[in-house]
């Protein structure tokens, strides 16, 4: 049976620093188990909204309960690759993203839809909306296994989703420190990331 997981998030700053962390987020110092990102496609449409699809490798993680399990089958699930594409509409102000696995779905599938809008906070500032749905379907064994699976990865998602927010939060602060030039952002960044791994 399929499980979800929901999650609403305000990030208070405006819409067009948003996009432009949304494709720089990565590498950030609550990232570091990405590995890297490629473009594979992208293209604007006929009503100006960008299209882009990527490919994320990350580094994979798995209960022992379920290392264990898979230990025979000689498996190597150290690292997960993710297919991310996003449609920004920068008139209405909407970023459209869907990130689901493309690699091991039979131990879980993991879809995460998400939508991004900019609007105004009661105090007048520009904010942006972020509103999340995450699914989780495993065909992983028997059908308590399956369940016990979905409902790791629906616990794991909230502390994912955190740490995902305060990486978006610290690379829209470095921007705005930047004064938005994205080549000094990315000098910056790649130096925070080479003290990281030296750490």
């Amino acid at each position: 049976m399929v499980k979800f997981y929901k999650s609403f998030f305000t990030h208070n700053h405006d819409f067009n620093t948003f996009s432009l962390a949304y494709f720089l987020r990565y590498p950030n110092p609550y990232a570091t188990h990405v590995l890297s990102v490629d473009t594979l496609e992208r293209f604007v449409d006929e009503q100006g909204r960008l299209h882009t699809k990527r490919l994320v490798v990350k580094r994979g993680k798995l209960p022992h309960w379920c290392k264990v399990l898979l230990s025979s089958s000689k498996l190597n699930i150290s690292e997960s690759m993710i297919l991310e594409t996003s449609i920004i509409d920068p008139r209405n102000e909407l970023i459209l993203s869907e990130a689901k696995n493309i690699d091991f779905t039979k131990i879980m599938r993991v879809v995460e839809s998400a939508t991004y809008k900019g609007d105004v906070s009661a105090d007048g500032s520009k904010i942006v909306r972020a509103n999340t749905t995450v699914s989780f379907l495993s065909s992983f064994g028997f059908d308590s296994m399956k369940e016990r699976m979905e409902l790791w990865g629906q616990r794991k998602m909230g502390e994912n989703l955190n740490r995902s927010q305060k990486g978006m939060g610290y690379v829209m602060d470095r921007l705005r420190e930047q004064g938005g030039k994205i080549k000094a952002f990315q000098l910056a960044m790649a130096q925070e990331a080479k003290a990281l791994q030296v750490v």
